[in-house]
């Protein structure tokens, strides 16, 4: 009977001693998932800040660019009409070109 009582006390220590090898390893485990979590969201986080950060530039390019454009459509209309008003003048100084050298040669 001592064996018999030998043989569980040591296999109650073998699984004694796996439980707690096992418990080991989950703790270890769930510290992993813990870091690897905190790092994906770190991870996650950073890209949203320059998401973020890359929107806001965006907008702030595209504030500019439509600043431009609407300052070159003033001035393409400020050049537009004064190419009108020059092309009036040219008509009418080339038809009064035209009666001068009619009168001068008549």
């Amino acid at each position: 009977m001592s064996a018999l009582k030998q043989f569980r006390s040591s296999s109650s220590s073998e699984e004694d001693h796996k439980y707690l090898t096992m418990d080991e390893k989950k703790r270890k485990r769930m510290i992993s998932n813990r870091e690897s979590a905190r790092r994906s969201r770190m991870k996650k986080q950073k890209i949203v800040e320059d998401l973020t950060n890359d929107a806001s530039r965006l907008k702030n390019d595209n504030n500019d660019i439509v600043g431009k454009i609407d300052s070159i459509t003033e001035k393409y209309m400020m050049f537009a009409v004064e190419n009108n008003d020059l092309r009036t003048q040219a008509v009418k100084l080339t038809e009064r070109l035209r009666l001068w050298l009619d009168h001068l040669l008549s």
